[in-house]
């Protein structure tokens, strides 16, 4: 649908008026109030109000363009022109920014841009994978068919994402329970049993003297505690910023037990999925590798694919860097292998990213089983040793009557 465009012109008589056009651009109406005799003061754009929304965050996300193209799709599959098909998206498309997106590629590809141009000059929406594979439907008419694939690329992708973040919720909302709970106790409660152990004429147990001094502490000093843990965050996230922090960063969560091996097999199926749908659409591997490079989405990996695409160039095959980085697992190497040797590389990678989306569901439930007891055993040595050290000094205390 063409938006509505407010005006105020002077008639040749001198007669002001105003009204609203519905047209293509304001040139149009511009043009149109021309050829009526009128002399134009003002045209504005009519903002709707449907658009104006609030939101937390403009951010396009994966849900939102996963959407966006599963619909375009059907539109070009069913026959419809790629300008029709992008007006009818804007009407459709209901978040701000991609809405504000999707009326500006229209109006590039009307004037002669390829759908790929006009994609590239939104890179806040539209990823380099986007992109390139949209160039590579273009280029072999069909635009559909790889829109289909990206669709199921990218809700693929946001659903191995959400059962991680699903995954790490309660684990997360059970350790600021379990520390709103100790700092509670530790601040609120044992400061009213140190008064009473003070005038007890009897040795405090160990465990006793410890949970003073550390509720003592924390009384006393919370404010220092909590700005150097605030200041070490805002280090650490500054260092991650870094070529060099970020890469020791992603090379520690490789290596945390359980919850490591766990983004190893995410990592690995986002590579093998990304560059087999690559190698579908078209696009040579040097591109291809160079591509999945900036989306696999950790330092270790981007530069072991960084280092096999320029082996690759080379002449050599792409299994034999993957095997020497130590990265990636054996199977992987021997399935890549395969596929190179077959001439079916891109069957093969997307055999083993069905494999590995399988395991890393697997082990998203396994980590979460055993996360949660894990938590909640550590929340009661915490609570049973606070409890032990405030009991103990009474029963020596009756003892002694």
């Amino acid at each position: 649908m063409a938006p509505e465009f407010e005006y105020e012109a002077v008639s040749k008589s001198g007669e002001r008026i105003k009204g609203t056009i519905t047209a293509d651009n304001s040139t149009v109406v511009a043009r149109q109030l021309r050829e009526e005799g009128y002399y134009i003061t003002s045209i504005e754009e009519q903002v709707e109000r449907k658009e104006i929304n609030i939101q937390l965050s403009n951010r396009v996300k994966t849900k939102d363009l996963v959407l966006f193209t599963q619909q375009f799709s059907v539109l070009l599959n069913a026959g419809i022109s790629l300008v029709e098909a992008l007006d009818i998206m804007y009407d459709q498309v209901e978040h701000p920014r991609l809405k504000e997106v999707v009326r500006s590629i229209q109006e590039d590809v009307e004037t002669g841009s390829s759908l790929t141009d006009a994609l590239l000059k939104h890179p806040d929406v539209f990823p380099e994978l986007y992109c390139q594979m949209v160039k590579a439907g273009e280029a072999g008419g069909v635009l559909d068919q790889v829109l289909e694939q990206l669709s199921a690329h990218y809700e693929r992708q946001d659903e191995i994402n959400s059962k991680v973040k699903s995954a790490m919720y309660y684990p997360v909302i059970l350790l600021v329970v379990a520390v709103g709970v100790v700092i509670f106790l530790m601040t609120r409660v044992v400061p009213q049993f140190i008064s009473l152990f003070s005038s007890m004429d009897v040795e405090l147990p160990l465990p006793t003297r410890i949970l003073i001094k550390l509720s003592t502490f924390l009384s006393s000093y919370w404010w220092a505690l909590f700005g150097g843990l605030g200041l070490t965050v805002a280090l650490l996230l500054k260092y991650k910023s870094t070529p060099e922090g970020r890469r020791r960063f992603d090379s520690l969560i490789l290596k945390i037990p359980v919850f490591g091996k766990l983004m190893r097999k995410i990592y690995v199926s986002r590579f093998t999925n990304t560059l087999s749908i690559l190698l579908t659409s078209g696009i040579d591997i040097i591109s291809a590798l160079a591509i999945v490079e900036e989306v696999v989405g950790n330092k270790v990996f981007s530069d072991v694919i960084s280092r096999s695409r320029t082996q690759v160039s080379e002449g050599i095959s792409l299994s034999r860097p993957l095997d020497e980085s130590g990265e990636f697992p054996r199977m992987v190497i021997q399935m890549i292998n395969v596929g190179e040797e077959a001439g079916s590389l891109d069957n093969m990678l997307q055999k083993v990213s069905d494999f590995y989306d399988k395991e890393v569901e697997t082990s998203i439930n396994n980590t979460v089983s055993l996360i949660e007891p894990l938590m909640i055993v550590v929340l009661a040595v915490i609570v049973g040793f606070i409890v032990m050290s405030i009991i103990l000094p009474m029963f020596e205390m009756y003892e002694q009557f």
